[in-house]
């Protein structure tokens, strides 16, 4: 069993075309959200990102750990990883929102892969969780890549990301007075104003998806920095604003539709 942060990233590092581990297991257990099993899965420890917007962060996928994360957002089963979130598939179509942007079928699919040929370092099996903190220590740290963090219990998260350099993260499920510790390192998500306004009304920062016709509410939010209609400014790892009260940013943050959510609401239209 790895019992150092020194040589887990030996592990993550490993000179070969494969390492011994693409990356760790946070949790495996039942979903806070429906009791379904799910598993926490930490990757790009080491690897810098493709992705323009986020930068170079740790991403995290909550996943049904049971069966393939397709076939859990055709059935209805992603419950157990995303809660009430409207933008789940199943519920989108039925009720005409968009659907969530990320793809399922490619990045989610690939890591329910790796976990199932054993490619990530379990918990107390391969590694020792104590050893969480140092390992994502200086790291800017993506909470729910996929999947909304509040399936996983807080102090899982917390243990990972208390010497992280910052962490982002995004909660459906902020109504729920159980989860309201997430306020702390997440946002609320939100689609409306008057969601925005209660979410605030309760305590938290937003992040709220607005279409055209939404202004910014005055003295609230702010534009989202990395995103298209700001001119791509700056990216997530650089801006550290949606990290809820333990960021420096005190404002909100709203941004456009954007990803597969944004291409559904214009082949509606």
């Amino acid at each position: 069993m790895i019992t150092t942060a020194t040589d887990m990233l030996a592990a993550l590092r490993k000179p070969s075309r494969l390492p011994q581990f693409a990356g760790v297991i946070l949790y495996e257990g039942p979903s806070l959200l429906d009791g379904a099993p799910i598993v926490v899965i930490a990757n790009r420890i080491v690897a810098e990102s493709a992705n323009a917007k986020t930068g170079a962060m740790v991403q995290t996928f909550v996943i049904r750990s049971d069966m393939h994360p397709v076939e859990a957002l055709t059935t209805g089963a992603d419950i157990g990883v995303c809660g009430d979130c409207k933008h789940r598939p199943i519920l989108a179509k039925a009720s005409g929102e968009a659907p969530c942007y990320v793809q399922v079928g490619k990045s989610v699919a690939s890591v329910y892969a790796a976990y199932k040929r054993g490619r990530y370092a379990r918990p107390d099996i391969d590694y020792d969780k104590r050893i969480l903190p140092d390992l994502f220590a200086g790291l800017a740290f993506r909470m729910g890549t996929y999947g909304d963090p509040t399936a996983a219990p807080y102090q899982v998260w917390r243990a990972a990301t208390v010497k992280a350099a910052f962490v982002n993260g995004y909660v459906h499920q902020w109504l729920n007075a159980k989860f309201a510790a997430f306020k702390f390192l997440c946002m609320a998500s939100a689609d409306t104003e008057a969601e925005m306004q209660l979410a605030h009304s309760m305590g938290w920062r937003t992040f709220r998806v607005r279409d055209t016709a939404a202004p910014l509410a005055k003295g609230i939010e702010i534009m989202c920095p990395a995103s298209k209609e700001a001119g791509y400014k700056t990216d997530c790892a650089s801006c550290k604003a949606c990290g809820g009260l333990s960021a420096k940013a005190k404002v909100s943050i709203a941004i456009m539709p954007h990803g597969n959510g944004a291409r559904s609401l214009e082949l509606a239209a």
